[in-house]
């Protein structure tokens, strides 16, 4: 039941509230007990009279005898660890298959955190053994963002020195990147299910959808990564003349400006930058990019002209998730009081 009270100046500066005394009575609290207060959206706020809550063990029990389809059932799997499940159940009546022990065994390898700590002919028992305190969804996105950096500067190195090998650290880059996308995924809805941003975040539900938006747009950059690692692989094994070679470079060193710059706004709320990225986006990017453009003179052989294709659209695909995180950027500092903006309630 709502109750009302009015707000008491004690001293000063500190504003008080009377609590309920049968709430009290219930609760079991004593003058001088600590109570934790959370604030969540519409300016309301949480009270708790337990600071450490004991995580719950939450459990999710799938029964694969239902399921035919190998990839339904990874895809089941992933969608259990994202929403955060200390154990995964995987369990039937049938016995659990060769197949299907060997696909939930290839799903777990790309989950941090978690083991396969059962398995057996009737069921396989997933464990996360994460601390969700010691992955907080921002210092997840900086290292996305180091990795990617990386991939970026390994086909700039690849390309102006011919070296292979320097693609093949572009594969692993974007598998570990996604293992840090399931992961902060996780992450996000474990925030909000906790409400763990407290103060930082007036609105937790909508913070958490703009974060949600970024990781999947550097999740899909280092995807256009990998497909362009590809391109260049078979380029490198063609005559490239020193001029193409340059342009493909500088197409990549610009991308590489435009994503430092991207990041650095989200990760300052750097409001003039996030919109230098999405006006470059536009003007550059934009649909009118045309592969005549860039390669004036043509190309004869097919095999790369096609090659030279998947290049520039990977390229404006990472253009493209670089200005979804900028507009990102410009929503969130709309609702982040500051020098330049007031937020209030009338």
């Amino acid at each position: 039941m709502p109750y009302v009270r009015r707000v008491q100046r004690v001293g000063s500066g500190t504003l008080t509230v009377s609590l309920p005394r049968k709430w009290v009575e219930r609760s079991g609290l004593k003058p001088g007990d600590p109570v934790s207060i959370i604030e969540l959206s519409d300016a309301a706020l949480k009270l708790e009279t337990k600071i450490e809550r004991a995580p719950l063990h939450t459990v999710f029990t799938l029964d694969a005898s239902k399921i035919r389809d190998k990839a339904l059932l990874s895809r089941l799997v992933i969608g259990a660890y994202l929403q955060g499940f200390e154990e995964i159940n995987i369990i039937s009546g049938e016995g659990v298959s060769e197949e299907v022990q060997a696909a939930v065994a290839s799903t777990i390898d790309m989950l941090p955190g978690v083991e396969i700590v059962e398995q057996s002919t009737r069921r396989v028992v997933i464990q996360s053994f994460l601390d969700p305190s010691k992955f907080p969804v921002q210092g997840i996105i900086k290292r996305m963002q180091v990795m990617l950096t990386m991939g970026i500067n390994n086909l700039i190195e690849a390309l102006k020195e011919g070296r292979k090998e320097a693609l093949n650290d572009i594969a692993k880059m974007e598998t570990k990147v996604d293992e840090l996308y399931f992961l902060c995924i996780r992450q996000i809805f474990f925030n909000v299910k906790r409400e763990v941003w407290g103060e930082e975040a007036s609105d937790p539900y909508i913070a958490a959808i703009g974060d949600r938006l970024v990781v999947r747009a550097l999740e899909e950059v280092a995807d256009s990564l990998k497909l362009t690692a590809a391109e260049v692989q078979k380029l490198l094994g063609t005559k490239l003349s020193p001029s193409l070679v340059n342009k493909l470079v500088k197409l990549l060193e610009s991308i590489q400006v435009l994503f430092g710059k991207t990041m650095k706004a989200f990760l300052s709320l750097d409001i003039n930058l996030a919109n230098e990225v999405i006006e470059v986006t536009a003007k550059q990017y934009g649909e009118e990019m045309a592969f005549n453009d860039i390669f004036s003179h043509g190309v004869s052989d097919l095999a790369t002209a096609v090659s030279l294709r998947n290049f520039v659209y990977n390229v404006i695909s990472m253009a493209r998730n670089c200005k979804i995180i900028a507009e990102v950027t410009m929503n969130r500092f709309v609702r982040t009081p500051s020098k330049l903006v007031t937020v209030e309630s009338v």
